[in-house]
This record gives C-alpha cells, structure tokens and sequence, in this order.
C-alpha cells in the first residue's frame, strides 16, 4: 500500500470513529495534509503508518499522543532538506585560462586558432592564444609592417610637404568628395565593395589600387580583406592584404568600419 492509499484509509477511518474520538479525527485530517506535503521528500511514510494502525486498534487518543509529534518530525526534516538541496544548486564556474594565460579584469575575448575558411592567414590575429578586453586589442604585427613597407615604397619627393616627401599610397582622398570627413567616408567606401570590386587613383608617380578579396568575419566581428598594389606604368612595385572590420569604437554610439591593417 502507497502512502497516498494510506491517507485516503486514514481520512476515512476518521469518519468511522465514535464521538469521543472526534477531536483525534480533526488530528488525523491535518495530520493528513501534513504527510502528503511531506511526502515529496519520501520521509513521512513511517508516521502515517503507525497512525493507520493505532487508530484501528481502537485507541484514538494514545494514537494522537505517539503519532503527532512522528508527523511534526518529519515534516520539519524535510524542510531543512529542501534548504540544504537549494543551497547545494551548482554555481557556473568560470572556464579554465589556457596555460601561460593570466586572468585580467574584462580580458574575456576569446579567438583561439584561424578557421580553414578565413583568408589571407596573415590577417588572422597573433594574440589569440589569451583572452583580450575589446577586439582593438588583437594584434596584427606582421601584416602591419607589410603596409609600413607599401606606403614606403610610394614615397615620392614633392615640393612644400613636410620633410619634404608625400606617399602615392595616400592618394584615397581623391575618391571623397571635398569637405567630406574623409575617416569616416571612405572606410565606407571601401566596405561598400563587393567581392572583386575595386577602387583605384593616379598619384604623381605611382598607380594604387585597392581589391575586395573577402569578406570573412573574426569572431563575432564583421570584417572585409582587401588586396593592395602599387605599381609604377604597369610594373609590380609593391603590395600587401589589408583589412577593415566593423566594431564600436570609445565613444561612438553604434558600430563604424574601422581600418585595422
């Protein structure tokens, strides 16, 4: 017999009992509503037992004596029970630095190693091993020297410049229209570009164009990689992979494309 069959029989031995047992039968029907919500902790089983049976052995009021404080017990067991159960729920540690990493406040992005599908490899992040606080944090040594040594190569003398040189490889302004703020219209220009769509300009020596080659996010983050050449009346000069990513920047309200190499 199931605890919950033991409650129905208990409630309607109550119903059988003589008057002088009726304050036991109000006993036994609160005692009743006690057990079955105790009975989710599976410890009251005992306690409605032995009421069952002294009840039947005609002697109500020891019956009441024994049994209410069994009852009282349990249900206060339980209650402990349930606390130390929800005190006991499993709190979400925070994964595990990969070695040689030290743990920094906010340094919680995370790469790891380039995806087969993300090209140029050069433009994928040196710094991924460890996690960064912002994704201006990635590092991007190699292929920025590569840019370093294209804009030197466009070095032309010019008259009246500062130092006395200008580089073709700046020449972009020419493609924004005048008064426009140039750091901010031709990222967008660029990132306008379909793959294998390009933008080019005559600087006074040197030919410069820029080629959509990709458009292959880092992370969360959406990026675009671009093909750069120089050349000199149809002759390779120089050339590099750069790239422009779109991410919010200190300050800006909303996301903006930003060059990153």
């Amino acid at each position: 017999m199931n605890t919950i069959q033991r409650i129905l029989l208990l409630t309607g031995a109550c119903l059988s009992l003589n008057a002088q047992a009726q304050s036991f039968g109000d006993f036994l029907k609160n005692s009743a509503a006690n057990a079955a919500r105790a009975a989710v902790s599976g410890n009251v089983d005992r306690a409605v037992t032995g009421a069952i049976d002294r009840a039947f052995q005609g002697n109500p009021e020891q019956a009441q004596a024994q049994a209410q404080p069994q009852v009282q017990a349990q249900a206060q067991a339980a209650q402990p029970a349930d606390a130390a159960a929800t005190a006991a729920a499993p709190v979400a540690a925070k994964p595990p630095l990969p070695a040689g990493c030290k743990r920094m406040k906010g340094a919680n992005l995370l790469l790891g190693p380039r995806p087969d599908s993300f090209e140029p490899a050069g433009l994928w992040p040196e710094n991924t091993q460890c996690p960064v606080g912002s994704f201006r944090d990635f590092e991007f040594k190699q292929a920025r020297e590569a840019k370093y040594a294209f804009r030197e190569a466009s070095k032309i003398r010019c008259h009246g410049c500062e130092g006395g040189y200008a580089f073709d490889a700046w020449g972009g302004h020419s493609l924004i229209k005048k008064g426009s703020d140039y750091s901010v219209e031709f990222p967008k220009l660029l990132a306008s570009l379909k793959r294998g769509e390009s933008v080019s300009w005559k600087g006074n020596q040197y030919h410069v164009s820029i080629t959509n080659i990709g458009d292959h996010p880092i992370g969360d983050t959406p990026c675009k990689q671009f093909h750069y050449v120089l050349k000199d009346a149809g002759k390779l000069v120089s050339e590099y992979d750069g790239m422009y990513c779109e991410y919010t920047r200190p300050y800006i309200s909303k996301p903006t494309w930003n060059e990153v190499v």
